[in-house]
Parts: C-alpha cells; sequence; structure tokens
C-alpha cells in the first residue's frame, strides 16, 4: 500500500536527484558575453579571492513546500572548489544524502537505499562544486557559454547567459544592477513526469573571506515541491573529512 509518506518521499528522492550566480533598470546598456561574465566574477569577489577557497561548509534548514504539507529539517553542504560536492537533508520524515567524489556520483535516502548517480543526475552534482557557474569560463573543457537575450525578473533587469555541458542546458540570469546570479534554471528529464523546468534562486549574498555567498536558497520544481533553505554559518578553508564523499 503506498502512502502520503511513501509518495512524499519518492517523490522528493526522484527530483532533488534533478536539482550551492549592470546597469540601473532605465538605463540598460548592451554587454558583451564577455563584460557580463567578467562584471559578475568581480561582484562575487573576483578570481583571485575565489582561488583561495579550499573549502565551504554551510550549515542551516530548511522547509519543503509539498501538495502534502510542509517539511522542516536541518541541511549541510560541503564543497572542495572544482573538486567535491557533499549535502544531506535531514527531517523527521526522511533522511537524503547526495555526494560527488571527483569522478563518481552517488545519493542514499531512508526509503530508497544507495542509488549511484550517472548523466544528468551526475552533472548537476558536478555542477555544484564551483563556487561561481562562469569561473570556468574560458578554460579548458569549460561548457559552451553563450549571451541570450535580456530578461526582466521580479522588476528587475537581468542579463541572461546560456551554458551548456553534455546533456543539460542551462539559462543563469544575473541582476543587471548587484552584477550577482539571482537564479538559474535547467530542464531536466525526472521520471515518471518527464522533462521539468527547474529553478534555483540565490539571494542573502554575505561576504566570506572576500567572496560573496549566497545565505539564502529556494529550489522550485513546479508541480511538485519547493525547498527553500536559510544557511545560518558558513566556515572557509576548514579540514575536510574526506570520507563524507565516498559512498558508504
Amino acid at each position: 500500500m503506498i502512502t502520503t509518506r511513501t509518495r512524499i518521499v519518492q517523490t522528493v528522492g526522484a527530483l532533488l536527484l534533478a536539482c550551492g550566480l549592470f546597469v540601473p533598470a532605465g538605463a540598460a546598456q548592451a554587454q558583451t558575453l564577455d563584460e557580463i561574465i567578467e562584471a559578475s566574477l568581480e561582484a562575487a569577489g573576483g578570481h583571485e579571492a575565489m582561488a583561495r577557497i579550499t573549502s565551504v561548509r554551510q550549515t542551516g534548514t530548511f522547509i519543503m513546500s509539498t501538495d502534502y504539507g510542509d517539511l522542516a529539517g536541518d541541511t549541510e553542504r560541503v564543497i572542495i572548489p572544482n573538486q567535491k560536492f557533499y549535502q544531506s537533508l535531514d527531517s523527521d520524515l526522511f533522511q537524503q544524502t547526495q555526494a560527488w567524489n571527483g569522478t563518481s556520483g552517488w545519493q542514499s535516502d531512508s526509503m530508497q537505499g544507495m542509488t549511484d548517480l550517472e548523466g544528468q543526475q551526475a552533472e548537476i552534482l558536478v555542477a555544484q562544486t564551483v563556487l561561481h557557474v562562469f569561473l570556468p569560463y574560458n578554460t579548458p573543457g569549460a561548457p559552451e557559454y553563450r549571451k541570450l537575450d535580456d530578461s526582466e525578473v521580479g522588476g528587475r533587469p537581468h542579463h541572461v547567459v546560456g551554458l551548456s555541458t553534455e546533456t543539460l542546458e542551462f539559462e543563469v540570469f544575473v541582476d543587471a544592477e548587484t552584477k550577482l546570479v539571482s537564479h538559474v534554471s535547467f530542464e531536466a528529464d525526472v521520471p515518471p513526469a518527464g522533462a521539468i523546468t527547474i529553478t534555483a534562486k540565490s539571494s542573502g549574498y554575505e561576504e566570506h573571506g572576500g567572496v560573496m555567498l549566497a545565505t539564502l536558497t529556494s529550489l522550485d520544481i513546479p508541480g511538485a515541491v519547493t525547498i527553500d533553505t536559510t544557511f545560518t554559518t558558513t566556515e572557509l578553508n576548514m579540514e575536510v573529512d574526506q570520507s563524507i564523499f565516498e559512498k558508504p
């Protein structure tokens, strides 16, 4: 018998597989791709400051909104820039852990057990190892970047940059005034629903070690679930237990 609890956990488990950013309004001027990317990286702290970061650990809380009601819990994520990623979600209803160890990805949850992640699911984890989505620009093996039409989001003008990986197409929205990334959207194949456009928003930027890091995030999977996260602590350049990235 499929219970409400089982439906929530199965839905959340599948959807989380599919999911750490210029000018004032009214006076916008055309920006080249290079100008948009470099301005956003500079606003976030710049290449040198980001290069000094060897690890990031953030902890906080999340609220998950579903058709069955809201769920609350604790979360932790750890990033070894350009190498590894770890995230855990812990609530009374479910526990889930995801990680990319540099060569492979996995997920473990209290209902579905251990799963190896490949294809789109693995690429989403890899994307979260970078401190800024534009850092790989003009480096060997980097994704394809291209300028898209500007857009207005929430009454604010945004520059939009397209980013293509092996299996995913991202749209990165850069606030034209702050030059910080406000959200990223992409289409992922989420069985059994099929192709769904997922949006990951970032806000509440704070300076840590010379780099602007988001403390508020929101992951929206239309018609299914929204996860709002508040990171209350951020630690940089601490020793990391490397075993957390390895499949148990």
